[in-house]
This record gives structure tokens, sequence and C-alpha cells, in this order.
């Protein structure tokens, strides 16, 4: 109903002009029709032929009458308001040769209630209202002035007043039916004057007899100042050529009338009803359970209907049906209830984002709210890097704790965990008790997922490494933090019952990023990556750890310690690289490499790994790893 108030108003100054678009479309008088009506103007070039300039010489218009009687024109009609004497023999040869034509003379006529003076008034009804005469009054649109509507006949102290063009019809064509239906559009076709001819009233005298025998004659002014209107061609055409003199357009009403044609604007009613019932549509449209788009398309197939529904009336000349309205409250409608089905499909997704993103990371999260993600079982063989993370000896210390304080700890690592996985882009897969499970490259395809993956495992390792220094300071030895990571295919989806199920990954690249996890414990390392991610990160980023043959497996997996920039030494980088490759290769001098990398930092634990396997009879870089 809102939306329905507001078109109305809107439309209240675009209605006209929509109006004034349409008008072209409608029917139009027949050149027939048009050709019997001729107008002969009083011109600046005339007014120089007289003695003065107003009022208009009489004695003038009284030779212009005998001569189109003679000529054998079937009417004329003056459109020059006879309101004030002039001198008055002038004044009795113009009454004299209208009282003696032989054909009809209308004369134009006005009342005080069209702005005469009491004086002017009485002239009028004594020398005009006792002969043919109609109303001249033009009717002016109260929105912009523009002359859009057929004038109308009025009742003045019982008397009935016909139009100054109403009475010329009838005179010259006694058994045409002058129409004349309330709020009809003058049809002014596609231009103003085109359709008539024209002739200056000075040279009428000269002109063949021929040219006016049989017309309709009308005799008016084309002056720069005096009885000119503003037409529905001002918005076209300009305001010079759309303002016309009063003469052009009462012949285009008097050609509409000889020619029975009327295009009557609809009443308030019915544009009310029309706006009423396309907002009714458009609302129940939008209601439709259907996708935006095709909302969309089936409200514009409607307006469209409208569009093709409001030609035909117009063409058809039934009527003028309101062009702006109902279409603007149909848009306007349709408009609101999408926004007020965004905003609760908005708050909706929001509490879905917050509801579920305690239990679902965030990227599933803005998936399934966009509905990228469907939430059904199956899933997809996508590339993922995973990370698996662990925090050593947690078990034994839940056990010395009492429930809060082990809350106390436990939550705030966790929160931290997840929120950097979060900011790095990673997937969290699911937590474990302190365990924390991510991966990259699903649901959103990501090119670099290795690296990122090697960059949140240094975020995870430095948060992890400051966290326990501090709660270290309230008397709590908390382990560190184990992560392992790997690269490869795995099978991406929703997996679980019907009614419970996990956004997560299935497969042998899963299982050996918790293997490596696991394996961190035996090499002494707190970061431990496969080849498979290794081979995507820079040369001195990395360094060789083992070969493991990881349980499960049976070929070794070649792993790496990934190293933060303040680890990077590459005098000891190169010492301890040089001395893995000789054990790999099984040279003897393997030992003595590894203690000289010893010297330059004594507490690796990956360089005393190796010397003692190689003090202790083994060789090469193969590790048979039987537990997690």
């Amino acid at each position: 109903m809102l939306a329905t108030l507001l078109s109305l108003l809107a439309a209240a100054r675009l209605e006209p002009l929509a109006g004034d678009v349409a008008l072209p479309f409608a029917p139009s008088p027949s050149p027939q029709i048009l050709s019997r009506i001729v107008v002969v103007m009083v011109t600046e070039d005339t007014l120089a032929t007289f003695p003065y300039r107003s009022p208009i010489d009489r004695e003038f218009l009284a030779g212009l009458i005998e001569r189109l009687d003679r000529a054998g024109a079937s009417a004329v009609g003056i459109d020059i308001l006879l309101d004030q004497p002039s001198l008055l023999q002038k004044d009795r040869a113009l009454f004299s040769a209208i009282d003696e034509a032989s054909l009809p003379v209308v004369l134009a006529y006005a009342t005080s209630s069209d702005g005469l003076t009491e004086r002017q008034t009485a002239f009028s009804a004594r020398h005009v209202a006792t002969r043919r005469h109609g109303l001249i009054a033009l009717p002016r649109d109260e929105i912009d002035g523009v002359v859009r509507h057929v004038p109308q006949a009025r009742i003045e102290r019982g008397e009935r007043l016909d139009t100054f063009p109403g009475v010329l019809a009838r005179e010259a064509a006694p058994g045409a039916e002058v129409t004349a239906r309330s709020r009809s559009r003058i049809l002014y076709g596609n231009a103003a004057s085109a359709p008539f001819t024209l002739y200056p009233a000075h040279l009428v005298r000269l002109l063949p007899d021929d040219w006016f025998a049989g017309k309709i004659v009308l005799v008016g002014t084309d002056l720069p100042t005096i009885d000119r209107h503003p037409t529905p061609m001002v918005v076209g055409q300009g305001s010079e050529a759309g303002t016309i003199p009063g003469v052009l357009i009462h012949a285009h009403i008097l050609a509409q009338h000889l020619a029975g044609l009327s295009l009557p604007a609809f009443p308030p009613s019915a544009r009310i009803a029309a706006t009423l019932t396309l907002a009714v549509l458009a609302a129940l449209a939008m209601a439709l359970p259907l996708p935006p788009r095709r909302l969309v398309l089936l409200l514009f197939a409607g307006l469209l209907a409208y569009g093709i529904a409001a030609g035909w009336l117009v063409a058809s000349g039934t009527g003028l049906p309101p062009l702006v309205s109902p279409p603007l409250a149909a848009l306007a409608t349709a408009g609101l209830l999408a926004w007020r089905k965004w905003q609760i499909e908005r708050s909706e997704r929001a509490f879905l984002r917050l509801a579920f993103s305690r239990y679902v990371s965030p990227a599933v999260v803005e998936r399934i709210a966009t509905g990228r993600l469907p939430l059904e079982l199956g899933g997809e063989k996508r590339r993922v890097t995973y990370l698996f993370t662990d925090l050593e000896g947690f078990t034994t210390l839940s056990e010395q704790l009492e429930p809060a304080a082990l809350a106390d700890i436990l939550n705030p690592y966790l929160d931290e965990m997840c929120r950097l996985m979060t900011e790095h882009g990673a997937t969290i897969d699911k937590i474990i008790g302190d365990a924390v499970v991510g991966f990259f490259g699903a649901p959103d395809e990501d090119p670099d997922q290795e690296s990122h993956a090697v960059a949140l495992a240094h975020a995870l390792d430095d948060f992890a490494q400051a966290y326990r220094l501090k709660v270290a300071g309230r008397g709590i030895h908390l382990g560190a933090t184990r992560i392992g990571l790997h690269a490869g295919d795995a099978v991406i989806g929703n997996f679980g019952g019907s009614r419970f199920f996990d956004y997560t990954g299935i497969g042998d690249t899963v299982n050996t990023a918790a293997r490596l996890e696991g394996a961190n414990r035996f090499l002494g390392t707190r970061i431990l990556m496969s080849d498979s991610v290794a081979g995507r990160c820079p040369g001195d980023a990395c360094r060789p750890a083992a070969d493991l043959v990881l349980k499960g497996r049976s070929s070794p997996l070649r792993c790496f310690e990934p190293l933060a920039e303040g680890r990077r030494d590459p005098a000891w980088l190169a010492a301890y690289r040089t001395a893995f490759a000789a054990m790999r290769a099984g040279d003897g001098s393997a030992a003595a490499l590894f203690e000289t990398t010893l010297r330059l930092k004594p507490d690796d634990p990956l360089a005393l790994l190796h010397l003692r396997r190689l003090q202790a009879g083994e060789s090469g870089a193969t590790l048979v790893l039987e537990g997690k």
C-alpha cells in the first residue's frame, strides 16, 4: 500500500509527460478530413496594412468573410475575440457581413469566468452571444501549463455554452457527431501545424476561389505574444516550436471532432485500481520460491505485458491508461520486498555465520551462507595441503589440573590457533582435544597452498612457544606444539550421516600429515613437512630431516624441517646439508661432518639424532617409524 501511494504521488507529474510520449501512436484524423480545414492567419505583415494594431480592423474581417462566402467555403470560424467596440462603421460592417453571409460564421466567445470585465462581458453578450458562438478558452494543465485536453462545454446561468470547435463542427457538418468525452486528449499527431493549409490573411483576396471552396476556414492570429500556447510538442521540439497559435489548436480539435476520434484519460479510480493491481501482482511474484534472476525476468515480463496492453488501448483509441504509476508501483513493491527479503536473508546469514563459526571453519561457513557449498553428503577429489597440530604431553597435564584450570589454559590456546588458521586462509577441519587440524585448497582453490601452509606453521609455532613461556610463569609446564604438513590429493566434502556430518578430507594425504605430526617426537623437531610441500618452498627455507617410512607405508618419504628466517644461518645450514648428503650416500665421513655441524649449533636435535645413529652403526637417511 505504501509503494502504491508513493507511486501515485511520484507519477502525478510524470503521467502527463508519459501521455505526451504515447500520443503519436494514437489514431489521427484522416488526410481527407485534414484537407477540409484551412487556417487563415493574421500576421505581422497583415497588421502592417492596418492604420492601427488593436483591435484588428473589423472592416478587414468583414471583407474576409465576404470573400470566403463568395469562394464557397462551407463554414468560417473567427478565432478573434470581439469583446470591445471599435469604429462604429467598421463594427457595423463586420456584423452585417456575418448576418448576411450564406455560410455559417462561428464567433469566439468568452465570459467573466474567462477573465472578461463587466464591460467586455456586456459587449460580448450583446453582439456575440446573439449569433453563432463557442467558448474559446483552452484549458491548461495545472502541472506545467501545457494544453493537452479537449475543452468541455459548461453551464452558466442555466445556459449550456458549447466550445468553439464543437459548434463549428456541427455547423460545417450537421450530420456529424461531435465527441467531447471528459478529459479527452487533443490528438496533435506527430506535428503541431503541418497537417493544415495556412494562408496569410492579407493575401486571401488574391487566392483562387477553389482553394477555399467546400473548406472550413478558421481565422486567427499568428503573432509573437498573442494567443500562443505550449503543447505536448514542447518537450520534443523545444519551447519555440512547441508553442503554437490558439487557432491551430482549435483546428486540431475541430479535425478530431469531424473524425469522431477521442482519447479519454482513464479516471482516477481506474488509475488507482491499475496501480494497486500491478503492485499486488508484483508482491505475489516476489513471494514465489524462485531464484532472483527468474524473479527479475518475471517482473519485467509482467511490465512488458502491461506496456503492450497500454499500447493497444492507445493505438485503438480506447483510452489513455496510466503509464507511469502502475509500473512504478510494481517496481517499488518489488524493490521494497526484495530489500526486505535481502535484509532477512542477511540476518539469517549473519546468524548462520555466528552459529556455525563456533563449530565449522569460517571458510566453510561463508560457502554455506552464500549457497556455494550445498549442505548435502558427498565429496570431490582436490589437491590440498593438510596441517596437523598436537600439544605434547597435554593428556598427562590434563589429569593433573582441575577442570576450570584446564579450560583456562586450553581455551585461549585453541582460540589463537584457530584465529591464526583463519587469518592465513586455512579451512579448519576439526578440533580434537588439544589438536587442531586444517587444510588449504578447499573449499576455494589456492595455487600457493603449500607456501601458505608453511607460513601458517611458522606463525603457529611462534605463538605456541610464546604461550609456553607465558603459562610457565604461572608454574605450569606446557609441552611443545608439534606440526605436520603434507600435500596431495584427497576427497574433500561432507561426510557423515543424514543428520550429522563434517566438511572434512579423506585419503592418504590426511593420514600422512597426521603421521608427520607424530614423527616430530622421534626427530626432536616441532615442524615436519613432506617433500610435496618442501618442493614449493625456497631452497634456504628448509633442510632435509630424514627419509621416513611411516606407519602404513612401505616406501620412505623424504621429509624436511621448515626454517624460520632467524634460523637460516648460511654456514650452519651448508654444513648440515653436506653432512646429511654424506649420510644418505653412505659416506664414512658423515659422522665427522655432523660433529662439525654441532660445533656451530650444539643444540640441533636433528644433527644429534643422526650422529647417534651413525655412532650406533646405522647408515643412510631412512628411518622406520612403527608408531604414530
